[in-house]
């Protein structure tokens, strides 16, 4: 303890202010990423959509470019969206055996109906990139392709402009795996965490025994290095280079923090 005192009366206030600095990192991420990796959510276009319940309705909720997305889903399968303040459906998801296309016996036949009109009938293949497979056998494509004009305005195919409504429609791959498979994920990486905190240390102990780096430095370069000083010009430069690192590690933090698993 007495050499610990010791050592911190010898720092200057800079360094002193930077180790703090570092300790409230290390510390204040550990907590933060906890919680996150704690907070299942449904992934989805780029963000988490976070699990809750309303009754027997399943909720996942958060925010889609810069809007409220909301997805809730009923134990028969009904699904509504809602972005912004646009609202998608009610879905009805009904399973139907007698829909899935010959070569695809044992995958789960589904039918898709908004109000009377049927969208889809066919079958649902878990966990494959094309996870459906219409009536004739014929797999059911995603989105098409769109380009954002330089007004913002949304271009789909041949020039077509795309309004935001039919660009946040929700596709109905999404809603049966949002219905019948919602593969839980979170925010928060811990092996991230803990190699950050790697480059954190590193720097605590640079700024706590700063000369002994300055000798490392010259080791086979200088004879006598238990007499030789740094200059003026790179204790400054270390310096910021303690700086530097402890930026570095703040926005390395935010990204194990919010990096989505």
């Amino acid at each position: 303890m007495t050499a610990l005192k010791a050592k911190w009366s010898e720092m200057s206030l800079y360094r002193r202010v930077l180790l703090i600095v570092m300790v409230i990192e290390i510390l204040a991420f550990f907590f933060a990423t906890l919680v996150m990796i704690n907070r299942p959510g449904l992934e989805y276009q780029d963000a988490l959509l976070y699990s809750s319940t309303e009754g027997d309705i399943q909720i996942y909720q958060g925010a889609v470019d810069g809007e409220t997305a909301r997805f809730a889903v009923s134990p028969e399968w009904e699904v509504s969206y809602q972005w912004g303040d646009y609202t998608y459906g009610p879905y009805q998801i009904t399973e139907d055996p007698a829909t899935v296309p010959d070569g695809y016996e044992g995958s789960q036949g589904i039918e898709i109906r908004l109000g009377d009109e049927v969208l889809f009938r066919g079958c649902y293949l878990p966990g494959s990139t094309l996870s459906l497979i219409q009536e004739d056998g014929e797999p059911l494509w995603g989105s098409s392709s769109y380009a954002i004009a330089s007004d913002g305005t949304i271009l789909g195919e041949n020039g077509r402009v795309i309004t935001p409504q039919e660009f946040h429609e929700p596709d109905l791959s999404t809603l049966v795996q949002v219905a019948l498979e919602p593969a839980l994920t979170h925010r928060g990486s811990m092996g991230f965490y803990l190699t950050v905190t790697l480059l954190a240390l590193f720097n605590i102990i640079q700024i706590c025994f700063p000369h002994l780096f300055f000798r490392l430095s010259l080791l086979g370069r200088v004879r006598n290095i238990h007499d030789a000083e740094p200059s003026d010009f790179y204790i400054a430069m270390e310096q910021i280079e303690w700086v530097v690192l402890a930026l570095a590690c703040l926005l390395f933090y935010y990204m194990a923090m919010t990096t989505i698993q």
